[in-house]
């Protein structure tokens, strides 16, 4: 039986030749965790944030703690960026930078709290955001690897948000995005002109400095604390989701929207709501935003929809515009048994239409077809789990069809995983 809303329970999330799949028993999956972190003083902790493979398949990520100690919560260090690099003795983890090793995360120079995952350039540089440090509000940096093999990368902020009210404060789950002209898109979940969150670019100027521009301030009427970084289509228009703000309808401060900014020349920007999210309908879109070939958009809602959990269990939707031009939602619920409350987006697998995801109430990874949603793999539910538990940064997929992704906790130390799972 189909989970869908009732509006729209006999049309597919995905393509119809990917309902043909409906059939298939997915089953349970091998899971293989590739590090577990803390295993020395010093080590990186609790990775949140999405994977990036290099051309030599080798993974790179943050954690958003460990480290040299400093002065950052826990005294377990202010994050750090790994890189997993496979051997014929398995994955062997090098830390490429440590944030904040001295000062706290307020006001460390080079940042703090990477939350989310990190993008390259053309030439091999990593770019990145912190929540905290710079002057308190979170960075965006680069980090540049060195020209001898073996030595250290070399961290530059390329900028650093100054708060209320006039500009961004604290890119949480802020992950990075180009365009075709090498500039640079993100998000900040507070701050600008009614701290309730920004839109904003960075463009390199000569010299090496790089220029901010404030695309919009989000006033809660129209969204209200965008979590997640933006997508960029082909044309250049910009798409993301704020968990909060838009109507109520069942949520206190508004249940979320999903937005695009559309460039109108000379540097200025048109913002539109796409679509504003009722808790009944599924609410509070913490997520990025996949785009698939057709235009079509998809993303997750952490609670709202279906009642078998106390606060709705959260689904999958997809936007799409009709010839018109109006704007059509399907949902597809999760049920609890099949988890709930997914805290990331979803991975479009091009080739098959399947998508993959995360969620945390029931520390499951899923895929769809777009009528069921099963259980590809079930990670225990308690931090001391040597498999990983609580799996909210994503899923990453390798050439040959296999996942990959990240947990906070668990793993042989408790400080979280990286692990791949095959189908």
């Amino acid at each position: 039986m189909s989970c869908f809303s009732k509006t729209f329970s006999r049309i597919a999330l995905f393509p119809l030749a990917v309902v043909l799949l409906v059939g298939i028993s997915f089953g349970q999956a091998t899971e293989t965790v590739l590090y577990s972190f803390g295993g020395y003083v010093g080590d990186a902790l609790g990775p949140v944030g999405g994977l990036v493979f290099d051309a030599a398949g080798n993974i790179y990520g943050t954690t958003i703690s460990g480290g040299p100690i400093s002065g950052c919560p826990g005294d377990s260090g202010c994050g750090t960026v790994f890189e997993l690099s496979p051997s014929s003795n398995g994955w062997i983890e090098t830390i490429l930078y440590n944030f904040c090793t001295n000062g706290n995360q307020y006001t460390c120079p080079d940042g703090a709290e990477p939350w989310d995952g990190l993008i390259f350039d053309k030439s091999g540089n990593l770019y990145g955001t912190t929540y905290m440090g710079g002057t308190g509000y979170g960075t965006v940096f680069e980090l540049s690897p060195p020209s001898i093999p073996g030595s250290a990368w070399t961290e530059t902020v390329l900028w650093t948000f100054g708060g209320e009210p006039d500009d961004g404060a604290f890119p949480y789950y802020g992950k990075l995005n180009w365009d075709a002209s090498g500039n640079l898109f993100g998000m900040t979940v507070s701050g600008g002109t009614y701290d309730h969150g920004t839109v904003f670019e960075l463009s390199p100027q000569p010299g090496g400095a790089w220029k901010e521009s404030i695309l919009h301030n989000f006033d809660r009427s129209d969204g209200a604390e965008p979590m997640f970084g933006v997508a960029i289509d082909g044309s250049g228009n910009l798409y993301g989701a704020a968990e909060g703000g838009g109507r109520a309808d069942g949520c206190k401060l508004g249940c979320g929207v999903v937005y695009e900014l559309s460039p109108a020349g000379e540097g200025s920007w048109s913002y539109s709501t796409l679509f504003q999210f009722t808790f009944s309908g599924g609410a509070y879109p913490t997520t990025p935003i996949s785009i698939d070939n057709a235009g079509n958009l998809y993303g997750t809602l952490e609670y709202g929809g279906r009642s078998a959990c106390s606060e709705g269990c959260g689904g999958i939707f997809k936007l799409a515009r009709n010839t018109g031009g109006e704007i059509k939602k399907y949902t597809l619920f999760f049920n609890g048994q099949n988890g709930a409350n997914p805290a990331s987006g979803v991975l479009l697998d091009g080739r098959s239409g399947i998508a993959f995801g995360t969620t945390l109430f029931g520390n499951n990874v899923y895929r769809t077809n777009g009528q069921t949603i099963q259980t590809l793999y079930r990670f225990c539910s308690l931090p001391g789990c040597a498999d990983g538990s609580s799996p909210e940064g994503g899923i990453l997929q390798g050439r040959s069809g296999e996942l990959y992704g990240v947990t906070e906790q668990g793993g042989s130390y408790g400080g979280g995983v990286v692990f791949s799972i095959s189908q």
